[in-house]
């Protein structure tokens, strides 16, 4: 790489991160407007507040990198022309491929620290955000809803109430039918704790119905031998769109196993692995900005015309991911195919510009 596309790289990328601070200062500021309303609920106080936002940011860079990729490109890339350094380049011999080239280097830059945030950081950091707040607002870990959670384990049923500070479960019901799917068995249980790959129920009530009637039993402890173990506990209580691409996988496969419907994780599982890519067709995008039709268009028009860009591509991409859930379309498909119709239309402004 030459010196002046390192400089058109650096250029690009300090504006990139100079829109993306904005951008995170005033979703950050929203998010601490809407917080407030839940400011005393439980012991959740204002020092649970700033905690519970500040572990969110990387929830918000991960999100809004698309956008701040494609504005910081137009605003760098923006300078440049209107101070007419890009022309005194393109005198000097530097052709739009090789410009092209520094923005793509930018791209792949953003898309190494969309995978660092999105795969590393921001799955601990939401799960343990949601807990803190779950904990200061009602004293639990939290669930997928306010009736506990639902799991399947081949023939097994199960309800848990909660999850307590601890990891432990409460209230905890185990139905198990026969292979004709009659009920055969039902287990209710005050709590379980995991312990040598198995759980122990304590305080155990266990109904078994056969064709004599239904007879019933009470022990202190029994142990449940199931494939939900804690590590899959976060996966259940954190939405899917949160969790790494490791967890979706194994809890793909364990839905699968059990025959449960797995659409939902496997478009989180897509979702995540076009994000990057997104990021990298955003700043691709920048180029046909500056050299194609908008060339002379004043740098506010150009910048404008890319948060219309940008906001139009996260609303498409929200609604055909929807749209996809609905109707059921692959996973996959519906994932890439918002990316794919955007890198389209800059392949052929790109093809204009050159």
């Amino acid at each position: 790489m030459t010196i002046l596309q390192r400089y058109i790289a650096k250029t690009i990328l300090s504006s990139t991160m100079l829109v993306l601070l904005i951008l995170l200062g005033l979703y950050t500021f929203m998010d601490l407007v809407t917080e407030l309303d839940d400011l005393g609920r439980g012991t959740y106080q204002l020092i649970d507040m700033f905690e519970y936002i500040a572990l969110s940011m990387p929830k918000r860079i991960y999100e809004l990198l698309p956008i701040a990729a494609l504005l910081g490109s137009v605003l760098g890339l923006g300078n440049l022309a209107s101070q007419s350094e890009l022309v005194v380049m393109r005198a000097a011999g530097i052709s739009i491929q090789q410009i092209n080239k520094a923005v793509m280097i930018v791209a792949a830059f953003l898309m190494v620290i969309a995978v660092f945030v999105g795969e590393i950081i921001r799955p601990p950091a939401e799960q343990y955000a949601r807990e803190l707040q779950s904990l200061a607002q009602t004293g639990t870990v939290g669930s997928r809803s306010a009736n506990g959670f639902w799991t399947r384990d081949g023939l097994h049923f199960n309800h848990i109430a909660q999850i307590l500070p601890d990891g432990r479960f409460s209230g905890i019901s185990i139905y198990e039918f026969d292979p004709e799917k009659r009920l055969r068995i039902v287990t209710k249980a005050a709590e379980a704790v995991y312990e040598d790959e198995s759980w122990i129920l304590s305080n155990v009530v266990q109904s078994t119905i056969d064709e004599d009637g239904v007879r019933v039993r009470a022990v202190e402890y029994a142990r449940w031998k199931s494939q939900l173990n804690p590590g899959m506990i976060n996966v259940v209580v954190v939405p899917p769109e949160f969790l790494p691409v490791w967890s979706l996988v194994k809890y793909i496969n364990y839905l699968k196993t059990n025959h449960q419907a797995v659409q939902q994780y496997q478009m989180a599982f897509w979702m995540k692995i076009m994000m990057p890519i997104s990021s990298a067709v955003m700043v691709f995008l920048a180029v046909p900005f500056i050299f194609g039709p908008l060339r002379s268009t004043p740098l506010g028009g150009r910048i404008l015309a890319g948060a219309l860009v940008g906001i139009g591509f996260h609303l498409f991409n929200e609604s055909f991911q929807h749209m996809g859930l609905v109707f059921g379309v692959l996973p996959w498909l519906t994932a890439a195919f918002p990316t794919a119709v955007f890198a389209v239309i800059g392949y052929f402004l790109m093809k204009k510009v050159y």
